[in-house]
């Protein structure tokens, strides 16, 4: 089922962007200004900094009142997450919306929708934020995200992605939506927190992969490096065939 949304997913933002083309360019490194002020679902103002409080964090750009793919997101990393070994009290979970009108209530009913799927433990580790200022929208352009606002229908246009955040606010990864598996927000998280949080495994784990971009997942380098070592034996193979066959033949 997840694979099919992605697959929606994909094919609704490849025809968003042929008709308006939203900006999606989030850069490993690309820093977040952590003094930019939001809201949270209480109605507390806090800033970016205030809220990761030093945790890494998953960052999901989008809007509360969406009636496409930011709630089944949102589920996604909420069950995830709850699957992974990390403690909720180490890491952030953050949903921020790109939208000027939405408020503290809008947040807060879009966080009771992911209670059942992140549990009372897990839910303990999320923040909804929103900015009437627009800083959401603010955010989201310094991530390398922009939108398009369809007045006529009240809806956004936008691509969505989780994206990992260092405590510095500085972005450390990208997982395009709905492809991710729990192992890979474990990681992502580990990696943001340069190695403070996770086991000996999943240190190891990194230290011996790469992240797929094109799956959007965390893959054993290992595999690549024998790939190209097996590419280059043929390739040698081949050579010494060639520079033989052309030697027999003076």
């Amino acid at each position: 089922m997840r694979s099919l949304l992605a697959a929606l997913c994909l094919f609704v933002a490849g025809t968003a962007l042929a008709a308006e083309r939203p900006i999606f360019d989030p850069k490993p490194g690309a820093q977040l200004a952590l003094d930019r002020e939001l809201v949270d679902a209480s109605g507390r103002k806090l800033t970016l900094g205030e809220t990761l409080g030093g945790r890494p964090a998953l960052v999901i750009f989008g809007y509360d009142r969406c009636p496409n793919l930011c709630g089944v997101t949102q589920q996604a990393v909420a069950s995830d997450l709850k699957k992974t070994s990390l403690l909720p009290a180490d890491y952030r979970a953050l949903f921020i919306s790109i939208d000027a009108d939405e408020t503290s209530a809008d947040a807060a009913e879009a966080q009771a929708e992911i209670a059942s799927a992140a549990g009372p433990t897990g839910l303990s580790a999320w923040r909804f934020l929103t900015g009437s200022d627009g800083s959401g929208a603010v955010l989201a352009n310094e991530a390398g995200i922009t939108f398009d606002r369809r007045k006529g229908i009240d809806q956004f246009v936008h691509p969505i992605a989780v994206i990992a955040l260092t405590p510095a606010g500085r972005i450390s990864q990208v997982l395009p939506a709905l492809t991710f598996t729990p192992r890979d927000l474990q990681l992502a998280l580990v990696e943001a927190s340069a190695n403070k949080l996770g086991s000996i495994a999943d240190h190891v784990f990194l230290f011996c992969a790469g992240f797929d971009s094109s799956k959007g997942q965390y893959t054993p380098a290992i595999w690549a490096a024998l790939k190209v070592a097996s590419l280059a034996m043929v390739l040698g193979l081949g050579a010494t065939v060639l520079w033989q066959t052309r030697g027999r033949g003076r």
